[in-house]
């Protein structure tokens, strides 16, 4: 299932009604972080088993070019003609700093393989997984990231036997590495601090941290079958019965 909209806000109820299914969100810079920020922090303390890819272009593009709250100090766009003047938030530091974080992972839209071994570690994890992907936006912010396209130095690769598994002809390309243990969360964050270079890999993962959806619901498994006998249930409390009718059970 795929959702945009304020985050979280309908995928955590379909999670918790049916926890047998796979829950993917995508959302943007600025759903996530502006409108949809209070349902980000809340999906991540609940730690809800499922995956949400946080496409990142710095901009809000679908409504042509305003500042989003991650577009970086001095951006100049039709909400902010002579430049931003905040700091731009950093989505990665904000998802390490809540309570019940047990996935956070970094990705770029140019480098592919990566971004398929970080989403398939996602998606592997039970809990929250929170991916973010730093991604161009060709419409508005054409060279944001030119530099970094251009110069595989300024990419930091995350590596570790319990991160992901690079590709070696990638190594080779990518030679600006580095051995993070993602069970260490300080380490982490002062990692997620770094834009350049830019971090590309998980940077933290905890999977011993309780999912909500199994707390809440003890794996009980809410079937079409159960839903409706809950409801009849509860409508059967306002229904007017006829004398000789007898009450459903």
């Amino acid at each position: 299932m795929a959702s945009t909209g304020a985050l979280c806000r309908s995928p955590k109820g379909v999670k918790m009604a049916r926890p047998d299914l796979n829950v993917f969100v995508n959302t943007g810079d600025g759903d996530c972080c502006s409108i949809g920020a209070a349902h980000w922090i809340h999906a991540i303390r609940y730690n809800m088993n499922m995956t949400v890819l946080l496409h990142d272009n710095q901009i809000y593009g679908l409504t042509k070019m305003q500042a989003s709250p991650t577009s970086p100090i001095g951006t100049k766009s039709k909400t902010t003609p002579r430049g931003s003047y905040l700091d731009a938030l950093n989505p990665l530091t904000v998802t390490l700093g809540v309570q019940n974080v047990s996935f956070v992972a970094q990705a770029v839209d140019w480098i592919p393989d990566a971004l398929y071994s970080i989403i398939s570690a996602a998606y592997h994890h039970k809990g929250f997984s929170f991916v973010r992907i730093v991604q161009r936006c060709p419409e508005w912010l054409p060279n944001m990231y030119e530099p970094w396209m251009h110069d595989p130095d300024r990419i930091l690769l995350l590596n570790h036997e319990n991160g992901i598994t690079l590709n070696p002809a990638l190594a080779k390309v990518y030679k600006n590495q580095l051995i993070h243990d993602p069970s260490d969360i300080n380490r982490a964050r002062e990692i997620a601090s770094s834009t350049d270079p830019i971090p590309v890999g998980i940077l933290y993962h905890d999977p011993e941290v309780p999912c909500y959806e199994e707390v809440r619901n003890a794996g009980q498994l809410r079937t079409i079958d159960l839903i409706q006998k809950g409801l009849n249930a509860e409508l059967d409390k306002f229904t007017v019965w006829p004398e000789d009718a007898e009450p459903a059970a």
